[in-house]
């Protein structure tokens, strides 16, 4: 049969075409990753409700005599400090830098952030205790952002104005040692807390009263507040590490086991938050103490982020809604907070 020139040239036209087409849907493969990226999606278990907060006035905590200043030489003093207004938009942190533990046996310094127009105020101001991780000393929380977050959140009325403290670990932070041998637990409650509230002015309730960590510091935040939610009623993990060994954590001191089998955390009424990015490798001990908790109908809240590992740049990114968590039941505005000039409610 005989091709025509027209007939010629359509064929030759559709080859052409054909062929463009199969380089094109190369070049289109070539383009594709190797494995699809799929997302983590963000995961919040929250079990407890804004009707479970107990009120302040339940849970007092007793005060020494000695601990109550004095009214009258304060009050006196309150109209001069007060006449002149307060025009600061940020807050100051202050460094201890010598500070030797008896416990310890080291110096455990330790930084102190104060909120904008703390000494003009006269206020007592809730209490948030922030730990390091492992491998940081105690100018990570600042490196993270934490001061430029909390003068940005109460300048907008967001965040409600604390004093925060940025503890050392220490030698002995990074040791499971645990009561009644010298332990970090002891520096924090038996020597930090108490010398922390004897120099500046703290509501001295423990449901104004937080501590928190990451990584390591996640752990040691939640032994201490779940062994003592007589002293603290708020308690946060970012990226906290649960050993769930017994022979390196024993069962008393693990937090793990704490969730599982004391019968006081039902009624210990711990405002519980962990967090962690999707690929952070203490996500899984995080997720074990969720389902403990859960399995107990222990409130508590419980985020995964579909992107962050475990570093700096994970909590940076997260700073600003931890410190929504830690004061999300005070005050946000410094004259709602009880006078200094009298005991603490």
């Amino acid at each position: 049969m005989q091709i025509t020139k027209s007939e010629n040239q359509y064929s030759q036209s559709w080859r052409w075409l054909v062929g463009c087409l199969l380089v094109l849907s190369l070049l289109l493969i070539g383009c594709e990753p190797l494995a699809p990226y799929e997302p983590t999606p963000v995961a919040v278990i929250i079990t407890n409700t804004p009707t479970a907060t107990v009120p302040p006035t339940s849970t007092p905590t007793p005060r020494p005599a000695t601990a109550t200043p004095s009214p009258t030489p304060t009050v006196e003093a309150l109209p001069t400090q007060t006449q002149e207004p307060c025009l600061a938009e940020g807050g100051q942190w202050l460094d201890f830098t010598d500070n030797l533990s008896e416990v310890a046996n080291e110096n455990l310094r330790y930084r102190v952030y104060l909120p904008p127009c703390y000494f003009q105020t006269q206020k007592r101001y809730p209490l948030v205790i922030l730990l390091h991780g492992l491998s940081y000393r105690e100018q990570q929380w600042d490196e993270l952002g934490i001061d430029e977050a909390l003068d940005d959140g109460i300048l907008r009325g967001r965040v409600a104005p604390m004093i925060i403290v940025n503890p050392y670990m220490g030698t002995i932070g990074q040791v499971n040692a645990f009561p009644p041998a010298p332990s970090y637990e002891t520096v924090i409650t038996e020597e930090l807390l108490p010398e922390v509230q004897r120099n500046f002015c703290i509501w001295q309730d423990r449901d104004y009263r937080a501590i928190g960590g990451i990584s390591r510091g996640g752990f040691w935040a939640y032994t201490i507040a779940m062994r003592n939610p007589d002293l603290f009623g708020i308690v946060g993990g970012h990226s906290a590490y649960f050993p769930g060994n017994l022979n390196e954590v024993p069962a008393e001191f693990n937090p793990l086991e704490i969730a599982t089998n004391t019968s006081y955390m039902l009624d210990a009424d711990l405002r519980m938050y962990m967090d962690n990015g999707a690929a952070d490798s203490s996500g899984p001990s995080q997720q074990i103490m969720s389902t403990r908790l859960s399995e107990r109908g222990i409130p508590h809240t419980y985020q995964v982020h579909a992107a962050g590992e475990h570093d700096n740049d994970y909590w940076a990114a997260h700073v600003a809604e931890y410190l929504l968590f830690y004061g999300d039941t005070w005050p946000k505005n410094a004259d709602e907070l009880p006078s200094c000039a009298e005991p603490s409610p």
